[in-house]
């Protein structure tokens, strides 16, 4: 495909994105690494919203160039359409009861199929089910995609728990999930991990975004999906236990830091969108996905805080 054309299918992609604003939090780069103990401090910015055709994480016109105007809410960063704040400036990501602050995505089905698209889940690969006396998302794996955060985030400190169910569906007959972040883009635009986008876009299962892997062995790994481009750091690979585990993602100033039971796994920096026929411009914020992948598995205890 040439670039043109693939920059005119980018064009027509998000001038389709499924309807809906998106809450922003904007935070100030505070330097942050640590997770559970961490220099800094969770404060309070603006909740902000804008077009749903312009994200301000990527528009067809400046790719990342802020071309809207944010339109201030008065709320705290904790706050957002008046979510629960926790102790510390944590926000819960999951209310123990449904998906709300989530959008389901699922890709295509099976052979000869289109994708399934937002809210049109017929196979219940989403759900919200007891695990260990306490409830937890469910994410089957039979079909491909992801559930896509309302909000959208840039600096934060993120932890959830997984725990993998006993199931795996073709293609890959394996345990593969993850959680992503700096989400962005149009839904279905890439359908694996490097920088590849699906042809055509939309007929992937997830949307361009980096990636904490969750994968036996594997657990932890930054990568990208699609074109993002950045400077990966040290890849230490930490042990994954039995039953659950605790996952923590840090993105402060430029710089993202992945954590596995408390162990440093991964790091990368320097995050820009290099979208074909776009000019790069720097990657500062995204909704977040949890991503269904062919492996059964469970999240619980999902929380954020800003970082400023």
């Amino acid at each position: 495909m040439g670039i043109e054309q693939q920059r005119h299918e980018i064009e027509q992609a998000f001038a389709t994105v499924h309807g809906g604003g998106t809450n922003h939090v904007d935070e100030e780069p505070w330097p942050v690494k640590t997770c559970g103990h961490l220099r800094g401090r969770a404060d309070c910015s603006v909740a902000m919203r804008f077009s749903p055709l312009s994200t301000c994480v990527l528009s067809v016109a400046g790719l990342l160039a802020s071309g809207c105007a944010p339109e201030s809410h008065g709320q705290d960063a904790g706050n957002v359409d008046g979510g629960e704040v926790l102790d510390g400036g944590w926000r819960p990501l999951f209310n123990g009861v449904d998906l709300t602050g989530w959008r389901r995505y699922l890709g295509v089905p099976g052979p000869d199929a289109g994708p399934l698209g937002f809210e049109n889940d017929p196979n219940r690969v989403y759900s919200v089910l007891m695990e260990d006396g306490e409830p937890a998302i469910h994410i089957s794996g039979e079909v491909w995609g992801s559930l896509v955060s309302t909000e959208e985030y840039g600096d934060f400190e993120l932890e959830a728990e997984f725990k993998w169910g006993t199931h795996v569906y073709p293609p890959l007959d394996a345990f593969d999930s993850g959680l992503m972040y700096f989400s962005h883009g149009p839904p279905g635009a890439v359908n694996a991990g490097g920088p590849a986008l699906a042809d055509p876009i939309g007929s992937g299962a997830f949307l361009v975004s980096m990636e904490y892997q969750i994968a036996p062995g594997d657990v932890g790994a930054l990568d990208n999906l699609g074109p993002i481009n950045f400077a990966p750091g040290a890849r230490v690979h930490a042990p994954e236990r039995a039953g659950w585990n605790s996952i923590c993602i840090v993105v402060s100033a430029g710089m993202a830091t992945h954590f596995l039971n408390g162990q440093e796994t991964a790091s990368g920096s320097g995050f820009t969108s290099a979208w074909p026929g776009m000019p790069e411009a720097p990657l500062l914020r995204g909704t977040l996905q949890l991503q269904s992948e062919g492996g059964e598995i469970f999240f619980r205890r999902l929380r954020i805080r800003p970082l400023r």
